[in-house]
């Protein structure tokens, strides 16, 4: 069973300025699996209740009142105030995916143990969003996915998990403020990409290590970039290879930090997350070396 639980939520949320309420039990309640695997979790998962009823009721169902309980291990009212449920993981994503991160790849009907998740109270077949709730529910993914050491995109919404059975968040045109996203079906679920977005401009830029200090004689350098493909690419100008999946990706950044190599990108530095990875053209592709 996973051992990590998310106990610094509520401090979290109330650092980013968000109206904070905890309820009752909420740093050790969990799924049966527990609290989170090591360096888990891996992504956001933004969802609605599809209700229309008070706070008091859903946080109820989702810490107690649903037979899958607890269901969310956030919840976000109309006004934007964030009640924290759950620290451990929840049973609120049901099968989808796979959905890939850049810690990797969610496996398929795994992201309950992968997610933190947040349930936002809206009916979603046409309640408006306000703007304070939609302010709130980017400063809350962004301040988890700071706190735990992903990027701002790591996000998902429900029907891009299950998108054969889930339309959650929606409605689009519904929402109020500054920012709305696009549809991507009739029932006017939410486009991913554009929430995605948002949440990396409200974030700002996220900034990439110095450049690397002179090589030595017992060090290799060994350059990665990203064909137009999104397959990663890595050589030394003499030999490059594909690497297979984000896994072996994460292994190669692991061994690089151990002193094996330096590990860098076609800017020249150091790589230590996909984020740093850069997208090049095909002749940049090709100066990495000959395909072994």
């Amino acid at each position: 069973m996973g051992t990590r639980y998310l106990t610094g939520l509520a401090d979290w949320c109330r650092a980013a300025g968000l109206h904070t309420v905890v309820v009752d039990g909420w740093e050790s309640r969990a799924r049966s699996s527990g609290g989170y695997e090591a360096g888990r979790p891996w992504c956001v998962m933004w969802h609605h209740t599809a209700s229309k009823t008070s706070p008091a009721n859903d946080v109820g169902y989702i810490v107690a009142g649903s037979d899958d309980a607890p269901i969310a291990n956030l919840y976000l009212a109309r006004d934007g105030v964030v009640y924290v449920c759950a620290a451990g993981a929840t049973n609120t994503n049901g099968k989808g995916g796979p959905y890939r991160t850049s810690k990797g790849v969610v496996p398929l009907d795994q992201m309950n143990t992968h997610a933190v998740s947040i349930e936002a109270a809206n009916d979603g077949v046409g309640e408006t969003w306000p703007a304070a709730q939609i302010d709130a529910y980017f400063a809350l993914s962004n301040t988890l996915t700071e706190r735990l050491e992903l990027q701002p995109a790591d996000l998902c919404h429900h029907s891009a998990w299950a998108p054969t059975r889930k339309i959650d968040p929606a409605r689009a045109e519904a929402v109020d403020g500054d920012w709305y996203p696009r549809e991507t079906n009739s029932s006017g679920s939410w486009n991913l990409n554009d929430t995605q977005d948002e949440a990396e401009r409200r974030a700002g830029p996220t900034p990439l290590p110095p450049p690397l200090p002179p090589m030595g004689d017992d060090m290799n350098r060994i350059t990665c970039a990203l064909d137009a493909n999104g397959t990663i690419w890595i050589g030394d100008g003499i030999t490059r290879r594909a690497l297979a999946d984000m896994a072996v990706f994460s292994n190669y950044v692991v061994l690089g930090s151990a002193g094996c190599w330096q590990f860098v990108n076609t800017s020249g530095q150091i790589v230590r997350e996909l984020s740093h990875v850069q997208p090049v053209g095909a002749d940049t592709i090709e100066a990495l070396g000959a395909v072994t």
